[in-house]
């Protein structure tokens, strides 16, 4: 009996020793814990030429002190061409440039040397969340077909600044761990078409005898490459029988007619048509007039409002 007792006494101990082993090596709370992520938001220009991007922030303090820092959110690398100098979307091989800045007017651009900064205290044991607004512009004059195109911001950061001059730093150990992340870009170009001005048909001022005179207008208007246009012209104010009539003050009337060509051999009929095809830049059509007066016409001054209307 006293040998069995023994070895007992000797198991004991040997769990002791172990329990006591296993405290000794597990792992400490750190010092300071300090995590930030961030939710971006789509940059959606739609088919604007403007438009702001947003990405919320969520800063948690797990420590039972408060904690001062400051925030930094840094812009990433643009998918294409991949240099963060010239942002562009693509859309089947065509390049649509942006860019993008950290003020409403669109002096300021966001880089990874020009980025946002916010100076936080998270109270012990307490989250707070934010939001960082950037703005971003398509650079104007832009020739490209239709279509919707898309883009990404590579490897954008949400991390902390140690110093002023300092870069934007993903962590600062022990104790401040933000954030890479993707923000995704589209934009639309959109059939839409915008009409200009319109140079009136000016036939100017006749001798009482004349039989003919000749005048040329025009229609300035701007439509997306490739984009279908027409350009629509009603009959007037005073038209009759087919034809388009200017009239005077005292009630007397002139025909004329309103052509495609400068020969004046292919007229365009009341509600007629003439079309093409988009350039993405502004557009001028030429319409010629003309006068042919069976008889001659009484003194005075005549006019007519002829409606035309851009489809697309």
């Amino acid at each position: 009996m006293p040998v069995i007792r023994k070895h007992l006494r000797a198991a004991l101990t040997a769990l002791f020793a172990a329990a006591s082993l296993w405290l000794l090596v597990s792992p400490q709370p750190a010092a300071a814990n300090v995590n930030c992520g961030a939710t971006p938001q789509t940059l959606n220009f739609g088919t604007s030429q403007t438009t702001t991007g947003t990405v919320d922030y969520r800063c948690t303090n797990f420590d039972p002190f408060p904690n001062e820092f400051t925030l930094c959110l840094r812009v990433g690398t643009s998918s294409y061409p991949g240099t963060p100098s010239q942002p562009r979307l693509q859309f089947q091989g065509n390049a649509l440039d942006y860019n993008l800045y950290t003020d409403p007017a669109a002096t300021q651009v966001w880089s990874a040397t020009n980025f946002f900064t916010r100076t936080l205290t998270i109270p012990a044991n307490q989250t707070v969340n934010g939001t960082f607004t950037y703005y971003a512009r398509i650079r104007a004059g832009q020739v490209v077909p239709l279509g919707t195109y898309t883009g990404q911001l590579f490897d954008t950061r949400l991390g902390f600044r140690t110093a002023a001059g300092q870069p934007c730093n993903r962590e600062v150990a022990p104790n401040l761990q933000g954030v890479d992340f993707t923000i995704n870009v589209q934009g639309s170009v959109a059939p839409s078409c915008s009409l200009g001005a319109i140079g009136p048909l000016d036939f100017g001022t006749q001798p009482g005898l004349f039989d003919r005179a000749d005048a040329v207008g025009s229609v300035r208007f701007t439509c997306p490459l490739g984009r279908a246009w027409t350009l629509s012209f009603d009959g007037g104010r005073h038209a009759s029988s087919g034809d388009r009539r200017m009239r005077s003050a005292a009630g007397d009337y002139v025909p004329y007619g309103i052509y495609r060509d400068p020969s004046r051999t292919n007229p365009i009929a009341i509600n007629g048509t003439i079309s093409g095809n988009g350039t993405g830049v502004a557009q001028t059509a030429s319409v010629y007039g003309r006068v042919e007066p069976p008889t001659p016409p009484p003194v005075g001054q005549y006019q007519d409002f002829v409606v035309v209307t851009l489809g697309f």
